[in-house]
């Protein structure tokens, strides 16, 4: 990979701090899921609706973002345009409210919020997932369980954990892994005030690698036996040819966060639910105004994937 994809990732971040979209009008949401250990979880999310809407869209966001993040509002803002209500929802934890921390297998939250009582309101239900979050839609579309969604986009997602996480901790991968790693900081930082039986504070604050994370704070949580069983089980690459329902796969060759050849290895064996949008240019989350990706390009990427989900 060049640095061209360092650039665009980088300036369109530069470009989202320094202007953030505006959100389009919203409200508060709230759901409930359920967990295994702990028992009911509150989840938040901001819903926005429009009159006589064709459908829901939920909206998922990556590592360490939330329902605010502006690629979630781009999204957002897609949807609203084509007619579409949408809910754009905060993983559990993300809200910075001690609720719990979330990882990239786990698919509770969106199945919970895509079976809540406004999702029932609709007739059809969609979901675009970003970076992690796309890999979380990718993985409840595999699950033995009924998927609640028409059609599902993913933009970016990490299909490979384990690889993903070694491009992230190696040297030239600093300014991606200090920021991220330290917003999951401040989400473990609300979630030990609430659950006290895990790591210090200071533990994770000090913990400089994905791996060292995922196996002090995500394992013991979840019960894998250590960082690398957590990315072997939950990794959705060799689970791809089950999909049970139309999916939209959305990458760069350029991404500087996922390698692109381990996307190349999941989709070796690709199902036919699955279609494949490559970009020659890009970067993570960051790609041209008018991508030709789908629906033959001229539109933004978000528009062109809510088209897509429209006709499945």
């Amino acid at each position: 990979m060049s640095l061209t994809g360092h650039a665009w990732t980088l300036s369109a971040f530069a470009r989202r701090w320094l202007r953030p979209p505006i959100p389009p009008p919203s409200e508060d949401w709230a759901g409930v899921v359920e967990d295994p250990l702990r028992g009911p979880l509150r989840l938040t999310g901001r819903l926005s609706r429009v009159d006589s809407p064709e459908g829901l869209v939920v909206l998922l966001h990556g590592l360490g973002g939330c329902a605010d993040s502006s690629y979630l509002v781009a999204g957002a803002e897609a949807c609203i345009a084509a007619g579409l209500s949408c809910l754009r929802l905060n993983l559990r934890g993300a809200d910075r409210r001690g609720g719990d921390v979330y990882h990239a297998g786990l698919t509770a939250d969106l199945r919970a919020a895509a079976t809540s009582e406004v999702a029932r309101s609709h007739q059809r239900i969609w979901a675009i997932g970003y970076s992690m979050g796309g890999h979380i839609a990718l993985r409840m579309a595999v699950e033995d369980e009924e998927v609640p969604v028409r059609a599902l986009a993913a933009i970016c997602p990490p299909v490979d954990l384990y690889a993903t996480a070694r491009m992230l901790d190696s040297p030239s991968r600093w300014p991606y892994r200090t920021y991220l790693l330290h917003q999951l900081s401040e989400i473990y930082s609300a979630v030990a005030s609430r659950y006290p039986d895990g790591p210090s504070v200071e533990e994770v604050a000090a913990v400089r690698s994905f791996l060292e994370f995922d196996g002090l704070v995500i394992a013991p949580r979840y019960g894998f036996r250590d960082a690398r069983d957590y990315y072997r089980q939950a990794s959705v690459g060799p689970l791809l040819s089950r999909l049970r329902v139309p999916s939209l796969l959305v990458a760069t060759t350029e991404d500087p966060m996922v390698p692109a050849e381990s996307l190349e290895k999941a989709l070796e064996e690709p199902s036919e639910k699955l279609q494949v949008a490559w970009s020659s240019r890009g970067g993570h989350l960051a790609f041209p105004r008018s991508p030709e990706v789908c629906q033959g390009g001229g539109e933004p990427l978000e528009s062109q994937i809510v088209e897509w989900l429209r006709q499945h």
